[in-house]
């Protein structure tokens, strides 16, 4: 058995990524040339000076302690190393943690109480001197025998690594750090447990695909919550399922489909037993709902955030032949209150106010890409003004219209169905060799509407042009998705 250090900040917490994503939003007028990412500082990543970065802190640093989650898995594999006998240490440099004041007690209290709510009971909690002095972490690592320490700043990882052997988490700013039998780089804490098992025997820039760990917890979850949900769900909203047959029970496929509503996965847990692992983006995870999200095994995509990590983390679903549910649009294809605000500048103001405007809009709840072809109609002088008015209340039965006076093609008219497809869905099919299968989803979410389908296609591979995948993949759906409206209109 072990004893584990493991560093809070950049390696629990994304603090490379909580910088960037509030920098740039603080830092109003930055160049984007300019900033460094190499570097582990905000006044070093932004160019700003000593002052800046501590307004940029003052304004920050709570929101950084309070609310920045744990990264995917942690706590999961802190808990298994602890059941397996090991000890773990949280040896960290957090700011303010050493003070005797209120401002230090107020700090260590809202550390433990990021470790509390993630589930984190460490054996030992170790405040070090702040960044910059590296002796004093390697002190604490000695007086404890650390024998593995989980770290991301290079200058601390070269000093503790001459001590015992170092996981470090890879980022921009330790992508220079000089590699030595000690050290050992890792793309995320899901490979933590792995590697401190198997240390000497990974070599690195090797790929480690090992989340079986996981797949009997989130088993568990995911039955409980869809034996539950299932029967409820089918009670509520009667979805028709057709062709679920061509759902494979075994091997690894991606699940992708148009993307309406924010239940649209619901009617597809409804058609297989399988568990499939749902890319869902992160404020779903910050959300109330987020331990459930959690907790079933979703995977959580950080627009954010480094564009990888859930990509290597479904990657590694699909090595172990699991199932991905993905909406290749990216997005729902629905209108966002920015594009509702934008569209508003078509109204006489004195004719409707914007809040009426909203919500008219947001009863009737148009595909946003029929309004976004319909709205470059208008632009092109294809069709007036008072036509593109109208066609926002009613922009399917427009279409239609224009279709049959020759206005618009038929190829113009199904592009307009669905927002373009983001290339994740065909990459990762290729990179595992998985199968993908196509689904359809029409109707409404609402109790007793019973128009609510879901309509799945054969499984198929995908081929050396992801451009032409893509296009074949859009095209599949495409024809799902009208499968159900022929069937609704009968």
């Amino acid at each position: 058995m072990a004893n584990i250090g493991i560093d809070i900040d950049g390696v629990l917490r994304n603090l490379g990524q909580f910088q960037l994503k509030y920098g740039k939003k603080y830092f109003k007028n930055y160049d984007e040339k300019n900033i460094d990412e190499t570097k582990i500082e905000i006044k070093d990543i932004f160019k700003c000076t000593e002052s800046e970065s501590k307004k940029f802190w003052i304004k920050h640093i709570f929101k950084y302690c309070l609310n920045e989650p744990m990264v995917n898995n942690a706590a999961d594999i802190i808990n298994l190393l602890q059941k397996n006998g090991n000890k773990i240490h949280i040896i960290t440099q957090h700011v303010h943690t050493l003070r005797q004041d209120f401002i230090g007690k107020l700090f260590r209290i809202m550390l433990n109480r990021f470790l509390n709510k993630n589930g984190v009971k460490p054996d030992s909690i170790n405040y070090c001197e702040n960044f910059g002095n590296p002796n004093d972490k390697l002190s604490v690592c000695k007086k404890l025998g650390i024998d593995y320490m989980i770290e991301d700043d290079s200058i601390n990882i070269k000093a503790i690594s001459s001590y015992c052997k170092v996981i470090c988490i890879k980022n921009k700013y330790n992508d220079n750090l000089a590699i030595n039998d000690n050290i050992l780089k890792v793309d995320s804490f899901s490979d933590v447990y792995y590697c401190i098992k198997n240390f000497g025997k990974i070599k690195n820039g090797e790929k480690i695909r090992n989340l079986t760990l996981f797949t009997e917890k989130y088993e568990k979850n995911y039955n409980l919550s869809r034996n539950i949900g299932t029967p409820l769900f089918k009670c509520f909203f009667k979805p028709t399922i057709l062709h679920s047959e061509f759902i494979p029970e075994e091997g690894p496929i991606l699940l992708c489909g148009n993307h309406l509503h924010v239940w649209d996965q619901f009617p597809v847990i409804c058609a297989t037993d399988r568990i499939t692992h749902w890319m869902s983006k992160k404020e779903y995870f910050d959300s109330k709902l987020g331990s459930f999200f959690k907790q079933t095994g979703a995977i959580c995509v950080d627009r954010y955030g480094n564009p990888n990590d859930a990509t290597e983390e479904a990657l590694n679903y699909l090595e172990i032949g699991s199932a991905i549910g993905i909406f290749p649009e990216g997005t729902r294809n629905g209108l966002k209150n920015d594009k509702i605000k934008d569209l508003y500048k078509y109204v006489n103001s004195f004719f409707m106010d914007y809040e009426t405007f909203k919500k008219e809009i947001r009863d009737i709840n148009p595909l946003a890409s029929h309004i976004i072809f319909l709205e470059k109609l208008f632009n092109e002088k294809r069709i007036s003004r008072d036509d593109f008015l109208l066609s926002l209340y009613n922009s399917r039965e427009m279409l239609n219209d224009m279709l049959n006076n020759n206005i618009i093609s038929t190829e113009e008219m199904n592009d307009a169905e669905l927002l373009p497809f983001k290339f994740g869905a065909v990459s990762m099919a290729k990179k595992s060799n998985a199968l993908i299968v196509p689904f359809g989803v029409t109707g409404d979410y609402k109790i007793g509407n019973k128009n609510l389908t879901v309509n799945f296609g054969e499984p198929f591979k995908v081929e050396d042009d992801l451009e032409a995948s893509n296009k074949i993949l859009r095209q599949k759906i495409l024809k799902l998705v009208q499968e159900n409206r022929q069937k609704d209109k009968k």
